[in-house]
């Protein structure tokens, strides 16, 4: 009996802590035939009021190819101002490579990259602030920012995305992004870093 309650315990536990949403599950790209090595993940993530009104973020995820449950979870930067992330997930260190196409009306190929951060590390490209990339918002107001509000907003982002994905909240966290993220990383590691003091839940692991 006891065996039991356990065993329902532990099942009960383990729905509470849900993992990944399955909605924002990738199970295939245009352009690829291969293998995902790691789960993929990607979608909009709303924050200040709802998708209506509110400001919606946009991001896609890899998970580590090595061990998700231990490696540190990366949120990637793009600077600009206003250059996507997808920049840094195309050209640089995202999961694939990718060959162009011969003609316009083709797609380019996708092949797994060999070298890419999420071999070793969770990573996150997020396309900030509102307005970059695919994040936007159906209130054109919204669309003025700044550093400081840039910070606060993906601060607010990151709360919610590990309130989605709760099995990473205890990984290790860190900031990295080039060209004007050497702007926005400073910046969003201080929020951060008040969040924690202040006790915010859920608490980033930031590193």
């Amino acid at each position: 009996m006891n065996k039991c309650l356990g065993s329902l315990c532990i099942l009960l536990l383990l729905l509470l802590v849900e993992a990944a949403p399955q909605g924002s599950l990738i199970t295939q790209l245009p352009g690829f035939n291969g293998k995902f090595l790691s789960n993929h993940y990607s979608g909009y993530i709303s924050i200040d009021g709802n998708a209506e009104n509110g400001k919606n973020l946009f991001y896609y995820f890899a998970s580590s190819e090595r061990n998700p449950s231990k490696d540190p979870v990366v949120l990637w930067l793009n600077g600009g101002p206003g250059c996507s992330s997808f920049d840094g997930f195309v050209y640089e260190h995202g999961p694939f490579n990718f060959v162009a196409a011969k003609s316009k009306e083709k797609l380019p190929t996708l092949h797994n990259n060999p070298y890419s951060w999420s071999k070793v590390s969770n990573i996150i490209y997020l396309d900030s602030p509102t307005g970059v990339g695919l994040s936007y918002s159906k209130n054109t107001t919204k669309y003025s920012t700044g550093d400081v509000q840039t910070a606060s907003d993906t601060h607010a982002f990151l709360l919610k995305w590990f309130e989605e994905f709760p099995e990473f909240q205890a990984n290790p966290f860190y900031v990295s992004g080039e060209s004007y993220a050497g702007i926005y990383v400073p910046t969003l590691a201080f929020e951060i870093a008040k969040g924690i003091r202040s006790l915010t839940k859920p608490v980033i692991n930031l590193k």
